[in-house]
């Protein structure tokens, strides 16, 4: 069956006149390869890498600015910072993800037609992002008493402006990420050099939202030289046959994003509803840190898409290998985290100030949501490539709907620890029931066989970890880690079949 573009090629023929006599650019990705290249495997290194490198840099930048802003605003502004930035970004996942996913597949499979599908998106974009805003003005306006708290909020809102301004899907669908990841480390950069020079106490806090804005439209200033240069600047055109047929391929795919971003962060917004900006402060930071990690294993999901969809067309049994290597992955990678987070979180929060003494326990608990989460996510992810999205979907959609009552009744009950506990049991529970759904179609993943190891090594790794953590943290962490990684080589942990077979379908998908 052939497969529809959101664009109709025809719509060409009525792009205005100085675009139509512009003669068609030559680009890379619209050109016929020569007989015998196959460039896919090297791009898809080359992509995974760029992206994976920007993001270390960016996630550990972000960790570092995170400290500096725990000291100099104090945990009441560090919880003021943090609850203005989770509000928006739902509303940033609903201008971005919920749109640019659909977008970078078109972009992928019409690479001819990136003009007028980019032309179309930023109307859509930007009509999406004006309303939003407005709404946020107006709602701060009335909710916020104080004008800092609205300051802080309405700049963190320009945001949704500068998203919708992004192009940086016509780079990702056509596989030349490189722009992409040296866009985000600009921004990143500009972020932290503002917030180091300018944030020195509680007094300068909106300039926090500020660089982070001017920091997210120099990046996407760049990406737009660049596209500019390529395809001629794009002139926004908000068609109703367009928004139609996006809003009928996109809506599973904004209910999944829309469902991990509230699993994510609801309970964040849980605490700021019932709580002073002191205990959001203390909730917060470890959130935040977790919330880092959490983005690699997102990554992970998104490299692990086209490989389950490709091993699913093929067998079974192919398909169960490669999840079966996948979560041996997952496990192998994030369990040591878990388990060395519980550990050294009291050592890790005594750097920090003393009124943020509390949250050692928020690490120790909330640092288990890491390898459940991504687990449950790839779980899911699993079922997409099974077309069956929409039990994922419902998986997903009730643990978010489940995630914020849970959260408020834990944290009524247990303090900020509840809170923590609560979307670990959701978590736990996205898991298990992802794992009976794939069960159902006989395609469960034998996990058990690859958490023993994992779990010996920590077990192993542990009393390192507590020794040199009475000389200092940073041993401890780099100590642990070359103790686990031995341990892993020394008991046949990820063994070379397991790592050709996951590049073998990474090159096929």
């Amino acid at each position: 069956m052939a497969i529809t573009p959101l664009i109709n090629p025809r719509l060409s023929k009525r792009l205005p006149a100085p675009l139509a006599r512009r003669p068609r650019p030559s680009s890379p990705d619209v050109s016929v390869p020569k007989p015998g290249a196959d460039p896919a495997p090297r791009r898809i290194a080359s992509n995974f890498a760029a992206m994976s490198a920007a993001e270390i840099v960016c996630r550990g930048t972000s960790v570092a600015v995170t400290l500096s802003l725990a000291r100099n605003l104090g945990s009441a502004g560090y919880g003021r910072i943090e609850f203005a930035f989770n509000v928006v970004f739902w509303l940033v996942l609903l201008v971005r993800d919920g749109v640019e996913v659909i977008a970078v597949r078109e972009v992928a499979r019409h690479p001819r037609l990136i003009r007028p599908l980019v032309n179309h998106v930023l109307a859509v974009k930007l009509l999406l992002a004006l309303a939003l805003f407005a709404g946020l003005v107006t709602i701060a306006s009335m909710t916020l008493g104080a004008g800092t708290d609205r300051t802080v909020l309405i700049l963190y809102g320009l945001m949704l402006l500068t998203t919708a301004m992004g192009i940086d899907f016509v780079y990702r669908g056509t596989e030349r990420m490189g722009l992409t990841a040296f866009s985000l480390c600009l921004r990143t950069v500009v972020y932290a050099t503002g917030v180091w020079l300018w944030v020195s106490d509680a007094t300068r806090i909106v300039w926090v939202p500020a660089w982070l804005v001017l920091g997210e439209a120099l990046g996407i200033g760049l990406v737009w030289a660049c596209y500019t240069r390529q395809y001629g600047l794009p002139r926004p055109i908000l068609g109703m046959r367009f928004i139609r047929v996006f809003l009928h391929r996109g809506r599973s795919v904004v209910h999944i994003q829309v469902a991990q971003t509230i699993i994510n962060s609801a309970d964040l917004m849980v605490v700021g509803l019932l709580c002073a900006w002191s205990d959001v402060g203390c909730y917060g930071l470890p959130h935040r840190m977790i919330a880092a990690i959490l983005t690699f294993g997102l990554i992970f999901q998104q490299v692990a898409f086209p490989m389950l969809s490709r091993s699913w067309r093929q067998t079974v049994c192919a398909g169960r290998e490669t999840l079966n290597g996948l979560v041996e992955v997952v496990l192998m990678g994030l369990v040591p985290v878990a388990v060395g987070g519980s550990l050294l979180a009291g050592p890790l929060v005594r750097l920090l100030p003393e009124e943020y003494s509390g949250a050692s326990i928020l690490l120790a608990v909330g640092i288990w949501r890491a390898p459940l989460l991504t687990l449950a996510f790839l779980y899911q992810t699993t079922l997409i490539a099974l077309n069956r999205e929409s039990i994922g979907v419902r998986l997903l959609s009730t643990g978010a709907v489940a995630s914020g009552p849970l959260v408020a009744v834990f944290c009524l009950l247990f303090g900020l620890p509840g809170a923590s506990l609560a979307v670990v049991l959701i978590a736990l529970g996205l898991v298990l029931a992802g794992y009976a759904c794939l069960a159902r179609e006989g395609r469960q993943p034998a996990w058990h066989h690859h958490l023993w190891r994992p779990l010996a090594a920590s077990l192993v790794m542990a009393p390192v970890c507590l020794v040199l953590a009475r000389w200092h943290v940073l041993a401890a962490v780099a100590g642990g880690a070359l103790t686990y990684a031995i341990v892993i080589v020394a008991m046949g942990g990820l063994k070379r079949p397991g790592i050709r077979l996951i590049l073998c379908r990474s090159r096929i998908a």
